[in-house]
């Protein structure tokens, strides 16, 4: 469990970085979701060769894609899943989030969660904890870049929802992290959802009494955003 005392950490700066970058992919408090994580299954050779099969996605994140005291149907995986289908687009959405996780968390689980799904498109959403645990930012730059890296090994490709802070003062760490993401999406050709949470920020309405997590409703608003985002990629899939 990620102790308490983190958030009574995070300075001003913190906050208006959370509050601007709406919280994303905030999993400090490291309590376990209501949904059940991935089975371990066999690791493939590689990503499979799409046909006319619905294609299977993963994401990989933290509490907000687990779906941090919400039901399984309730989570961000499963609503962009209901939403893409409402459209047309078939989509088996894999929920690889893992409460309190960091993106080294997420590198160490890359076998089980992705590979181990025999994934089509990786979607990461990973790096807010790096931040809120004080880690220097080349350190989950470098963490997500090697992600980026077995994916590409893997012949699997890949998609970021990442930190974009509008706010021109920023101070030197805060403008290092909110460079990663897009930084990592032009070297690395992956498209790029700049801020999943920005539909709701500052709405007591859609969040959760921590004021961090989104309620079941402030899902479903989020989702909309991310299967918009979703779309065009899944159809470029072969």
């Amino acid at each position: 469990m990620r102790p308490a005392a983190v958030y009574g950490k995070i300075t001003d700066a913190m906050h208006r970085f959370i509050a601007l970058a709406a919280c994303l992919l905030l999993a400090a408090c490291g309590q376990p979701s209501r949904t059940t994580p991935l089975a371990a299954q066999p690791t493939p050779s590689e990503a499979p060769a799409m046909t006319n099969e619905t294609p299977t996605i993963v994401v990989l994140g933290d509490s907000l894609t687990a779906g941090y005291e919400l039901n399984e149907d309730e989570a961000l995986p499963a609503v962009v899943e209901r939403l893409l289908a409402a459209r047309g687009v078939k989509a088996n959405i894999v929920n690889a989030g893992v409460s309190g996780d960091t993106t080294a968390d997420g590198l160490n689980r890359y076998d089980w969660s992705v590979k181990g799904a025999k994934a089509n498109l990786l979607v990461i959403a990973l790096g807010a904890n790096d931040f809120l645990l004080g880690l220097p930012p080349e350190q989950p730059k470098k963490n997500l870049a090697a992600i980026l890296d077995r994916a590409k090994a893997d012949n699997l490709p890949a998609a970021l929802i990442g930190v974009a802070l509008p706010n021109k003062d920023l101070d030197p760490r805060e403008a290092a992290y909110a460079a990663i993401y897009p930084e990592l999406s032009e070297q690395y050709g992956a498209p790029y959802q700049a801020n999943f949470m920005a539909p709701i920020a500052g709405k007591a309405n859609l969040l959760m009494d921590d004021g961090l997590h989104p309620t079941a409703e402030g899902v479903e608003v989020m989702a909309k955003d991310v299967a918009d985002f979703l779309a065009p990629v899944i159809a470029t899939l072969d």
